[in-house]
């Protein structure tokens, strides 16, 4: 898995503060990611389930100075709309827009799909995944 147009790297203090601001702790597999790239468009890049037939258009940086960064992201979601828990916090979106989440909560990382167009109580999709290996799990067009 490679990332291409990534921020620059992260520091554990860097993500640290940026847990903090969110008032949580990502997993470890999702910590150990944004050290070695903050964001950037995945490669490969095709998310394929049972359920869900996406592309993934982009890592979210925690960081950022020209872009929108996961950290807003999540302010946005749950803190402005209350849209999902606060223990789910976005990593990546689809061609679409809708958003991939990681389960703070649980120790791997549970990754979940939000769709935006379904009902509030029916629209985040539990994926069957976690953290790393929904990266694994990305496959080329």
């Amino acid at each position: 898995m490679r990332f291409l147009n990534s921020e620059h790297p992260l520091t554990g203090d860097m993500i640290a503060q940026c847990e903090k601001a969110c008032g949580l702790v990502l997993p470890a597999p999702a910590r150990e990611l944004y050290a070695k790239s903050n964001g950037g468009e995945p490669d490969p890049y095709v998310f394929q389930n049972d359920e869900l037939d996406t592309v993934v258009s982009e890592f979210l940086p925690l960081a950022a100075e020209s872009r929108g960064t996961a950290v807003q992201s999540y302010r946005r979601l749950v803190t402005e709309k209350a849209v999902i828990a606060a223990r789910f916090f976005p990593f990546a979106i689809d061609g679409g827009g809708d958003y991939f989440f990681v389960d703070t909560q649980t120790r791997d990382g549970a990754v979940y799909f939000y769709r935006s167009d379904s009902r509030f109580d029916q629209g985040l999709l539990p994926l069957g995944l976690d953290f790393t290996g929904f990266w694994a799990a990305l496959v080329a067009e």
